[in-house]
């Protein structure tokens, strides 16, 4: 039998080892070649993504301010502490033919506060030694395939190469859509079809609305020193049916304050908070920013309400004089006693090419309403061309009513809202675009648009288009109770974007017929605030210009946020000689996200680098 032998395991060092082979370079080749292979794909997915899906863009102008930041700079008011900016694209080379130095740049020195209209000088050499840093444009997230998918939408901010220079990129808001003529007049638009005979005003959606309303007073950011030594308050109550907080920041009134202080002929008053625009002049900020009142007496100034936007309010100084504005007089330096010491500090006039000329009578109110109990009425009002615009607010059943009072032709429209219980509910009340809007915590109210009025704006009547302002336009706004026991704060007028109907270069941006500026001469800031505090110089504030763009096939108008110093479609064929309208083939994309506003500063230094998170937002 044959056995097989036991497996003997033997030592490995007994055993004879294969000759090795020399290590082979196609590893480290094959390595090489994945590394290259990745970054290729990488790359072209990047170039993919960039060319057909999204890209990056950074605002370089304020062309759509404040919406979208070009280079400017971020102010805080000192006397109001308001949060505003300043635009500083002067101060850059960024598209310009001829790139200068540094020393030969402008520089802004001081700019307008939209609160409190302080012009607070911010050159490196002012008294507290602060830095006023300019920053670079809004960085944003554009989407370039929207348009595979949908038309371009009227009222979206949209990114597209420039018609006269197509390798440069612009950014507005689309206007106007192919086969339509658009019609710019009293700071609104209005839209005609090829084949209709009439022209329809054109209404924002809500967040596009939201994003172009421009602040005119916060009332987070009164100043109580100084209506302690007599500046007149903006709000106001002469009944003093209202009481008013110690900071000037809330007011409150009973239920029974209407009841008790009732007139003989009704059963109930509504008692009235009137906001009246007061605005001090330069030379009255000299002695308020002293805590003294001004030299000539009281303020007592109630003004029209009109297109000034801070950013566009800035000083600037030029090396070479060429953009220098009301050089020699803009800013002086005064004496002042600060903590019991003597010391220079400057002093700024408010620039005239930005004060804004034009009067705006589409506005916003808003506020936070606390309920204390759930009867009575509230109500907010609005006045343009001295006709009054209501929303009342049942706060036992919740129902609000939109009502224009003067004119029984409009039928008061209805609609249920959150406001049934006693609670704390945000709200605002518009008039904008020929429509009576209510937003309550964020959220329209639907009155399946009855509260569009623009079939009755016809010539001769009460709502004519070309209507005037009266005395009654010195209170614009309100609030007021019928019974209700409310607290309310955070009260702010806003004006939504006023379009000025031009197609040239104006000399003064005035959208008036018959501007009265240009019977004085030279135009000085009391000039101006006694035009818009007089309703003598009113006759013929709402005759302005009008304006029409005709579009054909795959054209489209293009209108920049920032109106009086927008260089956009309404300018380009005369300063240029392109056309007005942009064509499909030039679309890139909608603006979608700023996913880097300016970076904080890095205490101590210049560097910007902390993200701001509290700028990151949506584009509408």
């Amino acid at each position: 039998m044959n056995r097989k032998k036991p497996f003997i395991p033997q030592d490995s060092s007994n055993t004879t080892k294969p000759t090795s082979k020399p290590e082979e370079p196609t590893n480290n080749i094959r390595l090489v070649r994945e590394y290259v292979e990745a970054l290729a794909t990488a790359l072209v997915l990047a170039f993919f993504f960039k060319a057909f899906v999204a890209e990056m863009f950074i605002i370089p102008t304020g062309s759509m301010a404040t919406t979208l930041m070009g280079r400017h700079k971020d102010v805080c008011c000192e006397q109001c502490g308001f949060p505003f900016q300043i635009s500083a694209s002067e101060e850059s080379n960024d598209g310009a033919e001829h790139p200068r130095n540094a020393q030969d740049l402008p520089s802004v020195l001081a700019g307008t506060c939209p609160q409190c209209r302080n012009t607070m000088y911010v050159g490196n050499n002012n008294a507290d030694k602060k830095i006023f840093q300019s920053f670079n444009g809004d960085r944003i997230f554009v989407n370039k395939c929207q348009f595979d998918f949908r038309e371009p939408t009227r009222w979206h901010v949209t990114v597209f190469r420039y018609p006269g220079k197509p390798q440069v990129n612009y950014i507005k808001r689309l206007i106007g859509v192919e086969n339509e003529t658009v019609l710019l007049r009293n700071g609104d638009v209005f839209v005609k079809k090829d084949d209709e005979t009439e022209f329809t005003i054109q209404r924002k959606p809500l967040r596009a609305l939201l994003s172009m309303l421009r602040p005119v007073d916060d009332n987070d950011f009164v100043l109580p020193k100084l209506h302690a030594i007599g500046l007149p308050t903006r709000w106001f109550d002469n009944k003093e049916y209202w009481n008013r907080s110690e900071d000037y920041k809330s007011f409150q009134i009973t239920a029974d304050a209407s009841t008790a202080n009732a007139s003989e002929n009704s059963a109930t008053e509504t008692m009235w908070l009137n906001y009246r625009h007061i605005v001090p002049s330069s030379d009255d900020w000299y002695y308020l920013s002293q805590n003294m009142p001004p030299a000539h007496g009281l303020i007592n100034n109630p003004q029209l309400i009109t297109d000034f936007v801070g950013y566009n309010s800035g000083i600037v100084y030029s090396p070479d004089h060429s953009i220098m504005f009301d050089s020699g007089l803009a800013i002086s330096a005064r004496e002042v006693q600060r903590n019991g010491k003597l010391r220079k500090e400057f002093f700024c006039q408010k620039n005239l090419n930005g004060m804004g000329l034009n009067w705006v009578g589409d506005l916003a109110i808003s506020c936070r309403l606390r309920v204390e109990q759930p009867q009575g009425l509230f109500l907010l009002r609005l006045i343009k061309g001295g006709v009054v615009f209501l929303c009342s607010i049942d706060l036992h059943s919740g129902n609000a009513t939109l009502s224009i009072p003067d004119v029984p032709e409009f039928p008061p429209a209805t609609a249920p809202t959150p406001l049934r219980n006693s609670g704390t509910f945000d709200l605002m009340f518009c008039n904008c675009d020929e429509e009576l809007r209510l937003i309550v915590n964020g959220k329209e109210i639907n009155f399946q648009e009855k509260g569009r009025y623009d079939f009755y704006c016809q010539p001769n009547s009460l709502l004519a288009r070309d209507r005037s302002p009266n005395q009654l336009d010195l209170t614009p706004a309100g609030i007021g109770s019928q019974g209700a026991a409310v607290h309310v704060e955070h009260l702010k007028i806003l004006r939504d974007l006023y379009y000025i109907a031009c197609d040239h270069l104006l000399d003064i941006q005035c959208d008036l017929l018959e501007p009265p500026f240009r019977n004085e001469y030279p135009l000085t800031e009391n000039i101006v605030n006694k035009i818009f505090a007089n309703p003598e110089y009113w006759k013929n504030f709402g005759k302005t210009n009008s304006v029409s763009f005709k579009l054909g096939k795959d054209q489209f108008l293009m209108l920049g946020d920032n109106s009086t110093r927008s260089s956009d479609g309404r300018l380009w064929k005369q300063r240029d000689g392109v056309p007005l309208y942009v064509d499909r083939t030039l679309l890139i994309g909608e603006a979608v996200f700023v996913y880097w506003p300016h970076g904080l500063r890095i205490p101590g230094t210049r560097i910007a680098l902390i993200p701001n998170l509290r700028k990151l937002r949506f584009i509408d």
